[in-house]
């Protein structure tokens, strides 16, 4: 019987019924490191501070006192704070 996502790791052996024992199963993405892995999540990353930052500093423009709200909003939920920034704003056009 085979379990879908899993592959069977090199070092575990067939039982003498035939059965793979389940401690050596491991995830399918276990162990693959992809050398663009760790740029591209500071990327990311880099960019959700970046918009954190600008919803951040517009708030502050717009004389808001949630600004900080709206900055660790979008640190923890990144796009959504982001969507509904903009569409409570949306009517303002840029803060000046």
């Amino acid at each position: 019987m085979a379990i879908t996502g899993l592959v069977r790791s090199p070092r575990s052996e067939v039982l003498k019924r035939g059965t793979v024992e389940r401690d050596d199963m491991v995830p399918l993405v276990a162990g693959i490191q992809l050398p663009w892995s760790w740029p591209l999540t500071l990327v990311i990353y880099g960019i959700v501070v970046a918009v954190a930052v600008w919803i951040y500093r517009d708030a502050k423009a717009r004389g808001s006192d949630r600004a900080v709200l709206w900055f660790l909003a979008t640190l923890i939920f990144t796009i959504l704070p982001v969507l509904a920034y903009m569409y409570l704003h949306r009517a303002e056009g840029p803060a000046r």
